[in-house]
């Protein structure tokens, strides 16, 4: 490990890890047919990714001009169905595994800091392959709130024994760039994921996992 290497990076879930958008639309489903409206597609689910499953029902909802008062009830029964087969079909983006598994074999401590909730975030880190490598985990429902607040973030890093200034954080929304500003903390993104790379302000963008151990030192190296 070099010394420009930081001390710690964080990594968000959803979108830049694991694309779990066919899980997630299938465990909706139900529910939106519960509440008597048209399930959403796949494509409507990914552009609705990254604000966690109270943030996806009001999208649901806003979607299909529903009223919002449901969202409450929706969310819980969303929950409760994706708790059955959180990682059936959600797929590690290629060379994720690896590149957390070498950054941490290289000293670095590894974070996950998620919307998601906690006990569904883990299942899918065991189920993938990510577990043994990830230091701490913080979901939305871990109690410092959600992103773009960046309490959640802020602890994850606390938590790894590190600071903002040593952390890189890594994500795929625009949600994660607002949540590492307000943390001063680096952040890179990823072009694979639910949000548009080129849109946001990151420090850096990470076109491939392969790269991503290069891009860090670069990255943590800047003033």
């Amino acid at each position: 490990m070099t010394a420009a290497w930081p001390r710690a990076v964080v990594f968000d879930l959803d979108g830049t890890l694991v694309d779990s958008v066919a899980d997630v639309t299938a465990a909706l489903a139900p529910v939106m047919r519960e509440a008597r409206l048209d399930p959403l597609s796949e494509a409507e689910v990914r552009s609705l990714m990254g604000h966690g499953a109270p943030g996806l029902l009001r999208g649901a909802l806003r979607l299909r001009a529903a009223d919002p008062g449901e969202a409450g009830w929706m969310t819980r029964g969303f929950l409760d169905r994706y708790a059955e087969v959180p990682a059936a079909r959600t797929t590690a983006y290629p060379g994720a595994v690896a590149a957390v598994a070498g950054l941490a074999a290289a000293g670095v401590a590894v974070g996950v800091c998620t919307n998601k909730a906690e006990a569904m975030a883990r299942a899918v880190l065991d189920a993938l392959g990510f577990a043994p490598h990830v230091r701490v985990l913080v979901g939305g429902d871990s109690g410092h709130g959600m992103k773009p607040d960046p309490a959640p973030l802020l602890a994850c890093i606390a938590a790894l024994g590190a600071t903002p200034g040593d952390t890189a954080y890594v994500g795929n929304h625009a949600v994660d760039v607002e949540t590492a500003r307000a943390a001063g903390v680096r952040v890179l993104v990823v072009p694979f994921g639910y949000g548009d790379a080129s849109t946001l302000d990151a420090d850096g963008v990470v076109p491939d996992f392969a790269g991503l151990a290069g891009l860090l030192g670069i990255a943590a190296g800047r003033g």
